[in-house]
């Protein structure tokens, strides 16, 4: 190998490496959240209200999306459980007690999710169906 050849090939990596550096500094979007603790409003075209309260307990009212299920739901998908934190607080359990569909009831169900960026998603197993929660702002202390 020529030592022009060496240099363009370390230049390239280096270029490489901290484009990706960047590039994950970029993804950073400003403090992460310690606790889930607020009102979560559902985004984009999907519909329906997640409560986490200090008390242990939740619910989600008028949801377009049944996440136990994994399907669209007409606004019509309420449920109410309990949540932890988990994985050194870095995640959220919540464990659906009660849900249902219109005038359907759903078998409870159990979900871990990350919450620390803001943000709170359910999806379908092939990701084609999902809901988004975005932390309303001043509903929780950030880190």
């Amino acid at each position: 190998m020529s030592g022009r050849s060496t240099a363009r090939r370390l230049t390239v990596i280096v270029a490489t490496a901290l484009a990706v550096a960047f590039g994950a500094m970029g993804c950073a979007s400003g403090p992460q959240l310690t606790s889930p603790v607020g009102e979560w409003i559902a985004i984009d075209d999907d519909h329906g209200t997640l409560v986490i309260r200090e008390n242990g307990t939740f619910t989600v009212t008028d949801a377009s999306y049944n996440p136990i299920q994994a399907r669209d739901a007409a606004n019509d998908f309420n449920a109410s459980g309990t949540w932890a934190l988990v994985r050194d607080d870095a995640e959220l359990s919540l464990d659906f007690k009660e849900a249902r569909q219109g005038d359907f009831d759903v078998q409870p169900g159990g979900f871990f999710l990350s919450f620390t960026s803001g943000t709170i998603r359910f999806h379908d197993p092939d990701e084609v169906l999902d809901i988004e929660f975005r932390l309303q702002a001043g509903t929780t202390e950030h880190h």
